[in-house]
């Protein structure tokens, strides 16, 4: 760890114990995100948390096991199957989703007085490190109004040889909410860069089983040689707004005097999304020893592929405020979306000079082509509705129903459903909640037809259906919480052992039960977080049967000012034939040659919360020091190595 970020810390952490003293985060500071297509929101708390700091990366808050390839902004996949996010239509997205900044992750803020924040995390040998900087300012105009900014850039080189990644997001947020009309807003860049090296040629270099374990983590050979890039950028603009129509009544406040109050009875909402996404692969030289078949193009060396995404939603609803007899509202809508996709086009010419022109061979297929970018444009027209009950405490519920009738998505169907309940026993409160959907979606644009350098495909695939239902079962008063979920999928789209897409003819199941219970002993604490789940397809939809996840830590306040947090957590899976990753197209697939996991990361570490500023120190994957077992992530990618890491956020609310 450098000796300048060491005097970094402790030089705020002097700052943050000279201040004054201010009343809590949450009295200057209000949170909430949109929860669904409609603009609905959800009160969050601010993230000021006085613990766990140490899992602040977007890797480990994405989920309690993940396949990545061991450096932060690489690609990534939750090995927990509900802790994937649903399919994007541009498949080269989704392994990209806990590091973007979009409207799903967006926070909106309420503040009495301007509010900013900083974050710094950092981690590795010298010269090899991973670090995060993030900023976020917002502030009200008025009541009514707010606005705010983010920036949050990540640049990690890795322990391992060209291995580095670069991410950058922004975004300028806002929100108003007046008595009649409210509307959100949002204005987001993302921009990846990862350098691709597959993986590392033989596990022996990290086991420590011979001589060549010696070798640093630096100078392990990689499977691909020269600069291979893999870049995805999105841009987003979402905003939507609502209008009101209704009446003033009288009521008496607590003071008896009389107020007039908007009783909101119709409101008319309309939301515009752009999201234009771009992906594209690059070698300087072509990568022929890695991969089975090579398409080689005729004037350039990069892959791209590319899809707009424009969506305008209308819908006009029945306020459940004004229909309290029947304790219910009522929704309805109809969206159009416009797909722009961006792809390439080729003629391919199977090359009988390639070994004439000194190209390598092998078994391996070479062709000439010529290159097109066409671009085509699809629409679909969905329409639905929403019978929701959100007020009140003890029991609310949301059924939504809708259809495609019109367009290239024409078929797909929706029917969700979610209720929640909650009362009281004794002296805790018990949280009862179920849901579940059915739907029919068309395959993505990208897993019928694409053409690359090393990949073409043309498919028919049929719809994807999918039947999922589950429930909670919460006791917060006595830290537990019980998640079980079922889900079968029908016509699944998936990409086999070579890595192209294939649609499964018939049916996979998983079910999952995924447990967290804390138990506490004065200043000690153990926290669990235990997942089992089960595919009855393993070769479809491989997943670990166990994971879990336990944090152990001794926590006090000192001085009466000093929160600290000393502990040690650890992360293990089951051990199962784990997805292999596919650098050209970014995609997970199957493999049935290597199983991965049945090993433990055990990383200790020290927290601290001082007023206004946290930080943190932590030694990650201690156990790599004694153990001699191969630490993949996934296929020939090893997590890192034993590092120190560190953390550092600062709060200003003035």
């Amino acid at each position: 760890m450098k000796k300048n970020t060491i005097l970094f810390i402790l030089f705020i952490s002097l700052l943050a114990y000279g201040q004054e003293n201010r009343p809590a985060p949450n009295r200057f500071v209000k949170t909430w995100k949109i929860t669904d297509k409609f603009g609905r929101v959800d009160t969050i708390p601010v993230d000021t948390a006085h613990l766990n700091f140490q899992i602040a990366n977007p890797i480990d808050r994405f989920s309690i096991a993940n396949s990545f390839n061991g450096n932060l902004g690489s690609p990534i996949q939750s090995k927990i199957y509900f802790d994937r996010p649903d399919v994007n239509n541009f498949i080269f997205a989704n392994a990209y989703y806990p590091y973007i900044t979009q409207i799903e992750s967006t926070t909106f803020y309420n503040t009495k007085s301007p509010f900013s924040s900083l974050k710094y995390l950092s981690g590795g040998t010298n010269y090899r490190e991973e670090e995060q900087i993030a900023f976020l300012f917002t502030a009200n105009a008025n009541k009514k109004l707010n606005f705010g900014t983010t920036l949050d850039y990540i640049y990690a080189r890795g322990e391992y040889n060209r291995q580095s990644a670069k991410r950058f997001t922004g975004s300028f947020f806002g929100s108003y909410d007046g008595k009649r009309y409210s509307a959100k807003g949002i204005i987001t860049t993302n921009n990846i860069k990862n350098i691709e090296n597959g993986g590392i040629t033989d596990p022996v270099y990290i086991t420590r089983g011979t001589d060549l374990s010696a070798t640093e983590t630096k100078d392990i050979p990689v499977k691909m040689t020269d600069d291979v890039q893999s870049t995805y950028k999105l841009f987003q603009f979402y905003y939507h707004h609502q209008y009101s129509l209704g009446f003033n009544r009288e009521i008496k406040n607590a003071k008896d005097s009389i107020i007039n109050e908007f009783v909101p009875v119709t409101k008319i909402g309309h939301s515009l999304r752009i999201d234009d996404m771009r992906k594209r692969y690059y070698e300087n030289t072509i990568q022929t020893a890695f991969y089975k078949t090579t398409y080689l193009p005729v004037l350039e060396k990069a892959d791209t592929a590319g899809l707009r995404v424009i969506t305008n939603r209308f819908s006009i609803s029945l306020a459940e405020e004004f229909n309290k007899w029947m304790h219910f509202g009522l929704t309805a809508y109809v969206e159009n979306e416009i797909e722009n996709y961006l792809y390439r086009e080729r003629t391919l010419v199977e090359n009988t000079d390639a070994l004439s022109s000194g190209r390598p061979i092998g078994d391996r297929k070479v062709y000439d082509l010529a290159d097109l970018y066409p671009h085509q444009s699809e629409s679909s027209t969905r329409v639905g509705g929403i019978l929701a009950k959100e007020l009140g405490q003890k029991f609310t519920y949301s059924i939504q129903g809708e259809i495609t009738p019109l367009g290239y998505k024409a078929g797909d169907i929706l029917l969700s459903a979610d209720f929640k309940s909650a009362f009281r026993l004794w002296k805790d409160t018990i949280m009862l909640q179920a849901k579940g959907f059915i739907r029919s979606d068309e395959p993505s644009f990208f897993d019928q037809y694409y053409q690359s350098n090393h990949f073409s495909w043309i498919n028919n695939f049929d719809k994807i259906y999918r039947t999922r239902i589950g429930g909670r079962f919460a006791i917060p008063t006595r830290s537990l919480w019980l998640d079980v979920a079922v889900e079968n999928v029908s016509k699944l789209v998936y990409y086999d052992t070579l890595a192209l897409p294939v649609q499964h003819d018939g049916n996979v199941q998983i079910m999952a039960a995924n447990l967290r219970k804390d138990f506490h002993l004065g200043k000690f604490s153990l926290e669990n977080n235990v997942v089992y789940q089960l595919s009855s397809n393993q070769n479809v939809i491989p997943l670990p049967a166990l994971a879990l996840y336990h944090n152990l830590y001794y926590h006090d306040l000192w001085f009466k000012v000093l929160s600290v947090q000393i502990g040690a957590d650890v992360r293990y899976h089951s051990s199962y034939y784990a997805p292999a990753y596919m650098p050209a197209t970014g995609q997970f697939h199957i493999q049935n040659e290597m199983k991965i996991g049945n090993y433990p990361v055990i990383s200790p570490y020290a927290n601290f919360h001082l007023k206004r500023t946290r930080f943190f120190i932590q030694y990650y994957h201690l156990n790599q020091l004694f153990m001699k077992d191969v630490y993949y992530s996934m296929p020939y990618y090893p997590i890192n190595p034993a590092i120190f890491k560190i953390g550092l956020t600062w709060n200003f609310y003035n």
